[in-house]
């Protein structure tokens, strides 16, 4: 997936991922007090709050467990979600949560704003780290192609998103599919939003994960992908505050849950060890998304 990438110009990325930063290092909370082996957790909503939290709540519960046996004391794992990346971000950088599940392009922001943030491991389906995200349209659209789109209304996800906004403008740009010829864009934060703007028929196209397109088509909404493209898969990361023995049960509990049930929720069954190279291709795309932009 990331082979044969020219190099992102170092100076060109610090610029890009800069105006992603703008009021983050400044506004960040203190970190709170907690008892031992209490950790907090955060995430960013990908749908509806509760949605994430009926999701990531049973994983985190045998998570616990892993690490209680693990560390050879009781471990309690809280879970706070965010209604944004931005204050994910700032969460896991100020110390307010010790590890978090974050989209790419938010890893890749994070990670840039505090470098000794640690990469615990990252989702896996079949011993993957890919999957696979999708533009989608109304079921009676006359829209059959990306050729299709111009002249008509675009709607993405959350403006630090990868899914939602980095990845598919990178991938309309290089189908010169620009912003320029389309009607409008509006980003709407979540992946379900889009999804129910198209339904709804208030945008003509949107773009999100295959796994939020499968459970809304399977469920009736009326939707249908015209194309789609590759990604990978989400991290799990360690706030530098992190005892590096924890850290290290951490990512150990975690590669440890191979085949079960609650990974489903997600859509995954495994996580597999990741570096930072993993997410080479989303640099890029944030580095290179003013070509979407461009006339």
């Amino acid at each position: 997936m990331t082979e044969n990438l020219p190099e992102v110009p170092v100076s060109l990325l610090r610029r890009v991922i800069a105006g992603c930063l703008i009021g983050l290092l400044s506004s960040l909370a203190a970190p709170q007090a907690r008892a031992d082996i209490t950790l907090d957790f955060g995430t960013q909503a990908f749908e509806k709050p509760t949605m994430t939290v009926a999701k990531l709540r049973p994983i985190l519960d045998v998570l616990e467990r892993e690490m209680s046996t693990r560390l050879g004391e009781p471990v309690s794992i809280r879970m706070q979600v965010r209604n944004n990346y931005r204050d994910a971000i700032r969460d896991l950088i100020g110390g307010v949560t010790d590890f978090a599940r974050f989209g790419q392009a938010a890893y890749v922001i994070a990670k840039a704003a505090k470098r000794d943030l640690r990469l615990l491991a990252v989702e896996g389906e079949q011993r993957r780290k890919s999957f696979k995200s999708v533009i989608i349209v109304h079921d009676d659209s006359a829209i059959r192609s990306l050729d299709n789109l111009v002249g008509k209304s675009f709607a993405f996800g959350d403006e630090s998103s990868t899914v939602g906004r980095f990845m598919p403008q990178y991938f309309l740009s290089k189908a010169n599919i620009t912003r320029s010829l389309l009607q409008r864009i509006e980003y709407l934060g979540r992946h379900d939003r889009v999804a129910y703007a198209v339904a709804d028929g208030r945008t003509d196209a949107g773009a999100v994960s295959k796994s939020v397109y499968s459970d809304l088509a399977a469920n009736g909404l009326p939707i249908r992908s015209i194309a789609s493209f590759g990604n990978v898969t989400m991290p799990w990361v360690a706030g530098s505050r992190l005892e590096p023995h924890i850290a290290a049960a951490l990512t150990n509990s975690l590669l440890a849950m191979q085949g079960l049930e609650v990974l489903g929720l997600i859509k995954k069954d495994c996580f597999l060890p990741g570096g930072d190279d993993d997410y080479r291709e989303v640099r890029f795309a944030i580095a290179e998304n003013w070509r979407f932009f461009s006339e």
